[in-house]
This record gives C-alpha cells, structure tokens and sequence, in this order.
C-alpha cells in the first residue's frame, strides 16, 4: 500500500476544514444566525482569498438584499479565477436582483452550457437564483427546468430537493402541488427524517391551500421542534402561526424562545421588533425599533419605524420617515400607501388619504384583502355622512370584493342600502341595493326589514297612505316562518327574529286598524302575544285586543323605523 506523503495529507486536511467552514456558514444562513454565517465567510476570504470564498461572501450578501455588496465580491471572485463557474451565477443573480431577467438568464444558460450540466453546485446555485427573490424577480419554471437536472445527479443535497418544492410552490399551479410534495418528501429522506429545514418545509405545504388546519400544522411544528431541537427557526415559525390563529401571547412567548437560541444581534433584534409589530405589540415594536436605529442598515428599517410611529399617534415622525422611505427608491408595498393614508387621515386630509388607499388596492388587486383598502373609504365617507358618494363606493366593495365571506358581503349590503337612504334622496337606489342582497342571501331575512325602512323614510305616514311598507313586512313574515319551520329549535330560532317579526305585526296591526278592519288587527296583535314580545309593543297589542270596536278618532300606532344599521363587523382592514 503507498504511503501519503505529508504535503498531500496537509492539503487533504485543509481542503477538508475549507469545505467545513463554508458548510458551517451555509448552515447558520439556514439557522438564520446571519452575523455568524457573515463572519465565517469574511473570515474565509481574509484567510485565503480564493474564487470560491469570494462567491460565498457574495451568495451572503445576496440572500440578504445587498446586490450592490454581492457583485463586488462575485467581481473578486472572477478576478481570482475566472475559470470558477459560480461567481458568473453569482454575477446572474446581481442582475435578477435590478430587475434584468433577460441579462440574469443569458448568463445562466451560458455557464450551464459551458459546465455541460455537469456541475452540480452550478446548477443547485442557477437554480435558486430563479426563486430566491421577490415577484417580478423570479423565474420558477426556469429554476425547474435547471433544478430537476441538478436531482439527477449522484452527489445530490437535499438541498435540490427543497428548491425543486419551492420552485413547483412558487408556479401557483394547482397540478404542481404534488410534484412540490414529492421533492419536500426527498429532502425529507435524503437527511433521514432529521433535517428540521427539510421536515418542516414539507409541513408548511398545508398551510398554502384555502382555510389551512393551523391546529394540525401547529401539532406537526412541536413535532419536529422534539425532532430537531436545534433548528432554531422552528421556534419562530411557531410563533408566527401563533400570530395568524390570533394567539397573540402564545406567539410573543416562542419568538421569545426563538430570540434566547439565536445569535444575540442586532439583526436578530430588528426581525423581533418586526414581530412585535406585526402581533400588534405597536409600543414595544416601536422601543425596540429605536434602539436599533443607527445599527441595522436595511434600507426597509424606515418603513418600519413609520408603521410603529403611526400606530402609536406620533404622526409627524411617521410621516419622516415615510418621507425616507419615498427618497430611497425602494420598492413600495400596498402598505406603505395605507401607512400614507393613515397619516393623511391624521392631518384631516381625507382626499390624500383616499387617494393612497386606492393606490394600496390598485397595487394588489387580486389579493381578496385589498379591498379592505376600498371599504376603509367607504367607511369615512359614511361617517362624514357623504351619504351618496358612500353608498357609490360600498357598491364598488361588492363589485370588487373576492373574499368569500358572508358576513362582510352582506354589511356591504346594508351600508349602500343605508347610505342612499340617509342620502334622502336615492330611495329607489337603497330599495334596489336592499332587494340585490335578499337576492343573494335568502337566508338572511333582515334585508326585507330594511327595505321596509327604506319605504317608511320616504313618508312617515306611509301606513295611511301607500302602504309601501306592507309587502316588505309581509314577505319577511313568511321568509321567516319557513326558516322557523325547518329549524329543529324552533323557540331558538323565534328568538332570532322575534324584535324584526313584533315590527312587521306592529305595522300590520296599525295598517288594518287604519282600514277599520278590527279582526285583522287583532290577528297581529294575537302574534305579538303569542311569540312572547314585551315591553310597550306588547302592551299596545294587549290594548288593541280589549277593544270592541275602533273608536271614530284613532291615535296612528308608531311605525317610525330605525334608520340606524346594524353594528359594523369588519370594516376596517385586519393586520
């Protein structure tokens, strides 16, 4: 057997910790223990300056948004080597990262070419270049066509396996669902069931369909959080499912766990403060955000630091820092517009901040939560009693509206209908509105008693004039004995409609009465005995029921509506 000489074992034995040291920054980037991962690859460029340390610096640098940084390093990188494959990959992402798709690809189908797909670290990095940012900064199909490559090769990560997921994710195609699964499912065996970054990608597949199980996700977390102790993230992860199930303490409590097994940063901190925010902590988001200040560089801190300002009523300071945030070039989210609609709202300028809301929308309009931006102008324009330009935009809620939600479909409903009555001037309209929402929910009766409503605003002696009322009232009677009639409860389901039920009898009651039709005011009147009404309806029924005939002067019974609606359930967008 040769012997090895001791140059070749010292070159083995360095080449060996090389590889470890940047699997070890590769591997605190994956604990999101971003300072040490920095550290390990400054630390490995100063000691040996090499093509491949310089695109590791880079790949940092990238992955946390500093393209600017990441393509001095590639450059290096390139300079030292250009026979180094990844630093032109690296140099492709650059571009990706400016928004040059076309530029970003050219390189990459080059390097891919000149490799002839044989190099596996070429195509699991061209691959996750594609999916590592944000849209319109990502190309998931070009990241499969390369990825799926990069799994047929022997030497292959579970790695491949979670991008090839992510990418098929990232499609939004319901037939690449289970291709996503498939690859979460081959990461999950490639590391023997005992990577937490591979288990729990797998399980965060359930939570991107419609109407996740939080609960089931949540047991599955815990689950590999006794798996892998060690993979930090879980611990934040749980802490932001908390936070979506409204679980507000419970959330707070393990990103504090998180927070004690992570780096002690100022990153670290400043992703804290986001959180804090984001579970509506606005006023120890807004502390811990001001002790960061100065020490974190991200250009994003200032658009932070003006929702925590806002949120807290320091108006004018929110409204510098959003004015940073418009100076710096960065791209605008719809909620930096609500932000700028909120502090236009607290400087009493209503059109600026309906302007800014409409610009959120208009920013997001297929994502179901942005109309939230629109009701939030329908709402102001109701309370400052701008009755027709309210009803005129709760009708563009409900031509505009994607959630399927009962319940805010309807409110929207019954403001437009409101707004036009209260405009005293479109009753047409309200009744229009009124009847389109019993259209769509039969079994929501209110309508009808709202449409009567309308009807008795237009002429408070409706009863002894047109009746308008009466078909409104009487429709709503029958609409809801069938439902009492089906309900297996049917006491209970009385007691739903009993108030609105003792109306339409009260209405009825006086209609016949007005006619001299004394039996049939008193067969109302019955009803509002015998469904168990008190107060003074039913003392007037008792009143009416004594009688034997209608005196020649008759008081009108009272059958003034209530104009006001129902409570608001959703009018303001949730966060």
């Amino acid at each position: 057997m040769k012997r090895i000489s001791l140059l070749a074992l010292t070159f083995i034995f360095s080449y060996v910790l090389q590889a470890q040291s940047i699997q070890q920054g590769l591997q605190y980037m994956d604990m999101e223990q971003f300072s040490s991962a920095k550290k390990v690859f400054e630390q490995l460029v100063s000691s040996k300056p090499t093509a491949e340390h310089y695109y590791y610096l880079g790949y940092f640098y990238a992955k946390t948004g500093e393209a600017d940084q990441a393509q001095a390093q590639f450059e290096k990188g390139l300079q030292a080597d250009k026979k180094f494959p990844l630093n032109e990959i690296g140099l492709a992402e650059v571009k990706l990262m400016k928004g040059d798709k076309a530029g970003a690809k050219a390189i990459i189908d080059e390097v891919i070419k000149k490799t002839k797909s044989k190099d596996y670290n070429v195509l699991l990095r061209a691959g996750e270049v594609y999916i590592s940012h944000e849209v319109p900064n990502q190309d998931p199909f070009e990241a499969i066509k390369i990825l799926e490559e990069a799994v047929k090769h022997k030497n292959v990560t579970e790695d491949a396996y979670i991008f090839l997921g992510d990418a098929y994710m990232l499609t939004k195609k319901s037939e690449n669902g289970p291709k996503a699964i498939t690859n979460y499912d081959f990461a999950k065996a490639k590391s023997n069931g005992k990577s937490g970054k591979a288990l729990t990608k797998r399980m965060e597949f359930n939570l991107f369909g419609k109407n996740p199980d939080y609960t089931d996700v949540l047991k599955e977390y815990k689950e590999i959080m006794r798996a892998a102790p060690d993979y930090t993230p879980i611990y934040r992860k749980i802490a932001e499912l908390y936070s979506k199930a409204k679980k507000l303490d419970s959330a707070i409590a393990y990103y504090d766990k998180y927070m004690a097994r992570s780096e002690k940063s100022d990153e670290v901190r400043y992703r804290y403060a986001i959180f804090l925010y984001k579970t509506e902590k606005y006023e120890k988001a807004l502390q811990e955000l001001k002790a960061m200040e100065g020490k974190v560089k991200y250009p994003e801190f200032n658009r932070w630091m003006a929702y925590a300002l806002q949120k807290n009523g320091k108006t004018a300071d929110a409204q510098s820092f959003m004015g940073k945030v418009l100076q710096s070039g960065i791209k605008l989210f719809a909620s930096d517009y609500e932000c700028l609609a909120d502090i236009a709202f607290a400087n009493k300028n209503n059109d600026e901040a309906y302007a800014n809301l409409r610009k959120a929308y208009e920013l997001t309009p297929d994502d179901e939560g942005s109309i939230y931006y629109i009701r939030r102008i329908a709402d102001s324009l109701y309370s400052q009693k701008k009755y027709v330009e309210a009803g005129k935009t709760f009708e563009e809620v409900i031509a505009k509206n994607k959630i399927n939600k009962k319940q805010f479909v309807i409110e929207n409903y019954v403001y437009a209908g409101y707004s036009y009555m209260l405009s005293k001037e479109n009753y047409d309209k309200a009744d229009e509105i009124f009847t389109q929402g019993f259209q769509k929910y039969p079994d929501y009766p209110k309508f009808l008693i709202y449409k009567a409503n309308n009807r008795l605003s237009q002429n408070s002696n409706d009863i002894n004039d047109k009746a308008l009322a009466k078909e409104p009232y009487e429709t709503y009677l029958a609409e809801t004995d069938k439902l009492i009639e089906k309900a297996q409860d049917k006491e209970k389901e009385l007691a739903k409609y009993r108030k609105d039920r003792a109306a339409a009898y009260n209405y009825l009651m006086g209609y016949y009465y007005a006619k001299k039709d004394l039996p049939k005011s008193k067969e109302f009147a019955q009803k509002i005995v015998d469904e168990k009404n008190e107060g003074d309806i039913l003392k007037k029924a008792e009143d009416l029921l004594k009688l034997k005939a209608i005196p020649e002067v008759k008081p009108t019974p009272n059958t003034k509506p209530n104009t006001k609606p129902a409570p608001k359930t959703g009018g303001n967008k949730p966060k």
